[in-house]
């Protein structure tokens, strides 16, 4: 059963004028004079987290970002910045991982500047049921969602990938932790046909299908090796000190699939950003999927 519901899109930035107005009190409103008391004009309306339109076109694009607004400043001047380019067999051994990845019923939305945990406009976003996690150097991260680019944001020795899947997760104190997943044409993905088959006709639309379930853990690669390291949010506001895991090896999906995703929000990639001091390290797999 599928039910779609729209949702009206959300003004980008409120804008509120609050204009003094003053008038001469009439002769028969005039009254002996008292002592007055000074009246604090009220405060002014709380400022939105993410005000300002943003796109990935020439106009509002990603080499603008920082410019557009205070709240985007990391978007141009942060040093610990995301995607980066990665280069396969120079990384150095880091922290352990594992998944305990479970399923979810089938949600997906078409965002376009939908205020959520993360502000993925221009995507196409699956919001999971609880239970999914990943837990890193021993912090526990819930999974909250996961979203796709297309071409892929992450860059393999200089390429870009099709597309990129990634799965953003939380611990208890609002940190963030991403699993990108690269994904390359090749054999249909029948996880993905579910999603492929139930996409929302138009932004703002979410499409829930009752008594369909995915399996998270056919969105990860059979050997789960992975790039770490600390970056941001590849979208504004671009809030650093996020942990990243890049997949090193890929899923597949076929070029009708691929293509499904991409012509309603390709290209929605930001270019990779300078390493600076950072450093990128390998890890694999510790312990089981569940």
């Amino acid at each position: 059963m599928r039910f779609i519901s729209r949702t009206p899109l959300i003004p980008i930035m409120a804008v509120v004028a609050l204009v003094g107005a003053c008038s001469t009190p009439s002769p028969e409103a005039a009254s002996p004079a008292t002592d007055t008391v000074a009246v604090a004009p009220p405060a002014p309306a709380p400022v939105p987290a993410r005000p300002v339109h943003w796109g990935y076109g020439e106009e509002a694009g990603p080499a603008s970002w920082g410019s557009l607004s205070p709240v985007y400043a990391l978007c141009g001047n942060g040093k610990g910045q995301s995607p980066i380019a990665l280069t396969s067999g120079t990384a150095t051994s880091g922290p352990s991982w594992s998944f305990d990845y479970r399923t979810t019923r089938l949600a997906v939305a078409h965002h376009e500047h939908v205020e959520n945990l993360v502000d993925n406009g221009h995507t196409i976003q699956v919001t999971v049921d609880e239970g999914s996690t990943l837990t890193l150097n021993g912090t526990a991260y819930t999974l909250k969602q996961f979203h796709v680019h297309t071409p892929s944001e992450h860059t393999i020795d200089g390429k870009n990938m099709p597309m990129e899947v990634h799965l953003v997760h939380q611990d208890s104190a609002g940190n963030f932790a991403v699993v990108g997943v690269l994904v390359k044409e090749g054999a249909a993905n029948a996880n993905f046909a579910k999603l492929v088959a139930n996409l929302p006709a138009a932004k703002g639309d979410t499409v829930a299908v009752a008594g369909e379930q995915l399996d998270l853990t056919m969105h990860l690669p059979a050997r789960e090796k992975a790039y770490h390291y600390v970056g941001s949010l590849t979208t504004p506001p671009c809030s650093e000190n996020v942990q990243w895991l890049v997949l090193q090896d890929m899923i597949t999906l076929s070029k009708d699939q691929i293509q499904a995703f991409s012509s309603r929000i390709g290209p929605n990639n930001r270019p990779t950003q300078p390493l600076n001091t950072r450093t990128v390290s390998s890890v694999g797999l510790s312990g089981s999927m569940r």
